[in-house]
């Protein structure tokens, strides 16, 4: 049974604090009579807050432009925006196959950025590695260490963000699970450590630093398509608060459990869009493909099946191989299906798609072109899909930005 809290004045204060830092994040630069207006709080409130930014050093006025309309008699508005430089936040991204590191700031700008070997799979080697990492880039970086307000993780799979923990990582780094990662490295580096699952925090990194996006929609589905595929939703101001954050995990979405040739590889449950549509799937079918040499162009570029990347899949896609080209159609069909039952269920008006499969824009169309013929909406409402490029800093930024959101425009 959920329990209602009451309000006090601390915690309207402290509401009203993140509902003018995300204001800001959204649409700024504002004046406070638009801030104001915008969240219906009154202009003493705007502006006693706005000042207490400003005194931090985390908001400034901007100076006023020829173009400013005047507010008033003979009087120009004060817009105000973030100081982006004034706060940094470190991500790092504990990948399957680098451990990426970024420091932003405020809006995302990228103040350094680098990689480190994988992580190890028993879980105190790691954390031996990860701090040695982060000692590392407190020597490296020591002005923008002072400026840290914490450090972001992510890693794939089912993170606890209250308690810091790695719930599950299914057949992955399973020595991980169950321990209190967030906590052990905040004590050891006397600094806030937020953990995270690596597509929640690519969908708050999009939300926070690239608002252009989004245009008017407070709601929008994150797909991100790779070794595994996860879409969460984000809903307005308190999409991130969960405490038990599994990302949307559509990969684990059951959707052709009698076609048994899905269960003879090892990606997931059998029928599982994992099995079909990730990008370990697609890799283990071009390979028997090319064992069984009926891909004509990959079998050029990549004489030996153990050794096939996936630009070497795509760039055979790209110059016409047809056994290629099946394999990527059935897999991008259904990823368009599973994201047209995300529509049917949750009905948001713009799904953002993410992932390296994309870079050939025949994947990105055949999945708009399936989810446009199974979703089910009204003849007047519009669907948009849209392409969004991460790189390969993505989990890192992403890491960055959940730090920010928790520690700065929560905190």
């Amino acid at each position: 049974m959920a329990v209602m809290h009451g309000k006090n004045l601390a915690k309207i204060k402290q509401q009203n604090l993140e509902s003018i830092k995300a204001t800001l994040y959204r649409y700024a630069p504002l004046s406070r009579a638009e801030i104001a207006e915008r969240l219906e709080l009154t202009p003493p409130t705007i502006t006693n807050i706005v000042g207490e930014l400003i005194a931090d050093g985390v908001v400034q006025e901007l100076p006023a432009s020829p173009n400013d309309a005047p507010h008033g008699v003979g009087r120009k508005p004060i817009n105000i925006d973030l100081v982006p430089g004034s706060r940094l936040a470190l991500g790092l991204s504990l990948g399957r196959d680098y451990t990426h590191y970024c420091i932003t700031d405020l809006r995302g700008g990228v103040r350094a950025q680098g990689c480190f070997d994988l992580m190890p799979e028993e879980y105190d080697a790691m954390l031996r590695q990860l701090l040695r990492i982060l000692h590392t880039l407190e020597r490296r970086h020591p002005a923008e260490w002072e400026k840290l307000i914490g450090v972001g993780l992510t890693v794939p799979g089912i993170v606890n963000p209250g308690t810091g923990e790695i719930k599950n990582m299914g057949s992955e780094r399973r020595d991980w699970c169950g321990k209190p990662l967030a906590q052990a490295v905040s004590q050891a580096i006397r600094l806030p450590v937020r953990l995270e699952n690596n597509v929640r925090a690519r969908a708050c990194a999009v939300s926070l630093f690239r608002p252009g996006l989004l245009g008017d929609e407070s709601t929008f589905a994150f797909c991100h398509a790779a070794w595994g595929i996860a879409c969460p939703i984000v809903t307005g101001e308190t999409s991130f608060r969960g405490e038990v954050s599994t990302a949307g995990e559509i990969g684990k979405m059951i959707l052709d459990p009698y076609n048994q040739e899905t269960g003879l590889i090892d990606c997931g449950y059998p029928g599982s869009l994992e099995s079909i549509s990730s990008m370990r799937a697609i890799l283990t079918r071009c390979r028997q493909a090319l064992q069984e040499g009926r891909c004509t162009v990959l079998g050029k570029l990549c004489p030996d099946p153990a050794a096939l990347t996936l630009e070497q899949v795509l760039a055979a896609q790209a110059q016409g191989d047809a056994a290629v080209r099946e394999i990527l159609n059935r897999a991008m069909i259904f990823l368009g299906i599973a994201l047209a039952n995300v529509v049917s269920l949750f009905n948001p008006h713009l799904i953002l798609l993410s992932g390296p499969l994309f870079r050939n824009a025949e994947n990105f169309e055949t999945v708009h072109s399936s989810l446009r013929t199974y979703a089910f909406r009204s003849s007047d409402e519009k669907l948009q899909l849209v392409y969004v490029e991460l790189g390969e800093y993505g989990g890192a930024v992403g890491a960055a930005a959940s730090c920010i959101e928790k520690f700065f425009l929560r905190g």
